[in-house]
């Protein structure tokens, strides 16, 4: 693998032209991290919610620096060297995060794992990138999965350490406080990990197929932190709230680099409770939300059955597509007047925009425009749909991507000077910016070999009274795929598919784009983030795999389909005070 990374280097010239107009940069997030520790020592750089303890931890830069230097000392004390991969499947905790700098300390890249990826995928990660340590909890995300990560280690001969926070015996592993978080050893000498170097392999969700592993710099990573968020910025001392997990490339850039570029704090939850993040969001006065629309609409629907006294937001984002209409309006009743939306990637991080200065309602039919430093292609637009496949470039896209099963190298900027097929589809607005048509793998084509736009259909069914929620699967027919209307009912309410087909011939829409079979789901399958995935549901409707059952659902403990009521009542403190209930407004 750490061929793999040295291959993965960007072009000399590349790195000059962003150094040149300071997306890059000779620095690292490690001197940002020494510098606010030494010129802001006792403010907070991160605040984290653990719910088993129902408390929260506060830690400032001088002592996360501390922490970093520990772990890197720990990290040399087991031979971990520079480019070796160190694996990690944790909750959203402050230890995650100074791991992951600590990794760079000593020149390794990290891979955080989301809690969702089962022992299986886990597995082949951990044997595609030849990662030499695991770090888990002794509970998350539960007993079993640690249990069969112990015997999968036995396969894994790369793999020379597993290390646990918790209780480390039950399964033979290395205990992370005495292995790691001590102080009794000297870090490293040197500054750590290159700016141009591989620092961390991300995973795509997998929505449309399998996921495949993104390789990213300290370099590629600061150019997504300097890109502005399309929200209001922090005021004096208000924490910006992390809703995405630090395991995706939105949480590891918010919520852990961003402070230490601006000098802000974090603030995290170990667990998904929309309740219990109210709740934070009211005591600590938290910034504006950017978060998935599913998030969001948790927050909001529980905010609306229960009102907490929040921060007047400017404005809220969802990151996605593009919310609903009945989405837009519900953020803008219960959270805020204002709703932008930002595209994002795993591989390039925000894309696109709404601006804070559009029509409130224009987030729920555009994409907006390109982000700074960005820069998009897109080919002339061919079918019935006229989308057009878009790529990118820009100094915030990733070095490479390989195959999460093989460790096979898929795509290299150097390579293509930097263009990287996104896989959208998309279309002109009608107000300077971009519609998002859909994946391309979602294309569907019909008996016709005609594109049906998938995005559209979905737009209309979702209006119907007799549906919550509906994506439109393609699954094969004799002459091509035929669309599929996944429907979540309304009130148990099951529209046929005379119904739907009834539905939108009455909006007048072109009759070969109406489905031809109809299915009533409860829930949707949905990764960490809230995206529907779409490849379950293909397999399912095929006959090649089973739908999950809700306790097996991605996103059960991840996005819960309605908002759990809160019961946390303790405000965050720092580890050495005690801890004060919050006001339950």
């Amino acid at each position: 693998m750490p061929e793999l990374f040295d291959a993965m280097r960007p072009l000399p010239a590349t790195a000059a032209r962003y150094r040149e107009r300071e997306w890059w940069r000779d620095r690292t997030f490690l001197d940002d991290l020494r510098d606010a520790a030494e010129q802001v020592p006792d403010r907070p750089a991160l605040i984290n919610w653990r719910t088993a303890e129902g408390r929260a931890v506060t830690l400032t830069f001088a002592e996360l620096a501390d922490r970093v230097e520990r772990y890197a000392a720990g990290l040399d004390g087991l031979g971990v060297r520079p480019g070796e991969v160190v694996a990690f499947q944790l909750p959203d905790w402050w230890e995650a995060a100074a791991l992951t700098l600590a990794c760079w300390r000593v020149g390794a890249v990290t891979m955080p794992l989301s809690s969702r990826f089962g022992r299986r995928e886990v597995g082949r990660m951990l044997a595609a990138t030849g990662a030499v340590l695991l770090v888990t909890t002794d509970r998350h995300p539960g007993p079993e999965h640690i249990e069969a990560l112990a015997r999968l280690a036995d396969d894994l001969p790369a793999l020379r350490h597993r290390a646990v926070i918790g209780d480390a015996t039950a399964t033979g592993a290395l205990d992370f406080g005495s292995c790691l978080d001590t102080a009794s050893r000297t870090a490293p000498r040197g500054t750590g990990l290159a700016p141009d170097e591989a620092a961390t392999v991300l995973f795509t969700s997998g929505t449309s197929g399998s996921a495949t592993a993104v390789v990213h710099s300290l370099n590629t990573l600061y150019a997504g932190v300097r890109r502005p968020l399309p929200i209001p910025p922090l005021l004096p001392g208000q924490p910006f709230p992390l809703l995405t997990p630090l395991s995706h490339g939105a949480g590891l850039r918010n919520g852990l680099l961003r402070p230490l570029v601006d000098r802000t704090t974090a603030l995290y939850s170990d667990e998904w409770d929309a309740g219990r993040w109210l709740d934070l969001l009211g005591s600590y006065r938290a910034g504006a939300l950017i978060a998935p629309p599913a998030m969001l609409e948790s927050l909001a629907t529980e905010q609306a059955r229960r009102p907490r006294d929040l921060p007047a937001w400017e404005a809220v984002a969802a990151m996605a597509a593009s919310p609903s209409r009945e989405l837009v309006d519900l953020l803008r009743r219960t959270l805020s007047d204002r709703v932008v939306n930002a595209l994002g990637s795993t591989e390039s991080g925000g894309i696109l925009s709404t601006a804070l200065t559009d029509p409130p309602e224009r987030a729920a039919r555009s994409v907006g425009r390109p982000m700074p430093g960005i820069e998009l292609r897109m080919a002339p637009a061919t079918g019935a749909d006229q989308a057009s496949p878009v790529d990118l470039r820009g100094p915030s896209t990733c070095l490479g991507t390989f195959d999460r099963d093989t460790g096979r190298l898929l795509w290299r900027a150097a390579d293509h000077d930097g263009w990287f097929p996104t896989g959208d589809l998309m279309r002109p607005d009608g107000e300077g910016g971009l519609r998002y048509a859909g994946r391309a793998s979602d294309r569907i084509s019909g008996t016709t070999q005609l594109m049906i736009p998938v995005v559209d259909v979905e737009t209309e069914l979702r209006e119907h009274p007799a549906i919550d929620d509906v994506v439109l699967v393609g699954y094969p027919a004799e002459h091509g795929d035929l669309p599929c209307a996944v429907v979540v009912p309304a009130a148990g309410c099951s529209p046929g598919l005379a119904e739907l087909r009834g539905w939108l011939a009455g909006r007048g829409m072109t009759d070969w784009y109406w489905p031809t079979r109809v299915e009533t789901v409860a829930r949707f399958p949905r990764n960490e983030l809230g995206k529907v995935r779409k490849n379950v549901l293909r397999a399912w409707l095929s006959g090649a795999g089973p739908l999950p059952v809700a306790d097996d659902d991605p996103t059960t403990a991840a996005v819960p389909p309605v908002p759990a009521t809160s019961t946390a009542r303790a405000r965050s403190t720092a580890p050495t005070t005690s801890a004060h209930p919050p006001e339950d407004a």
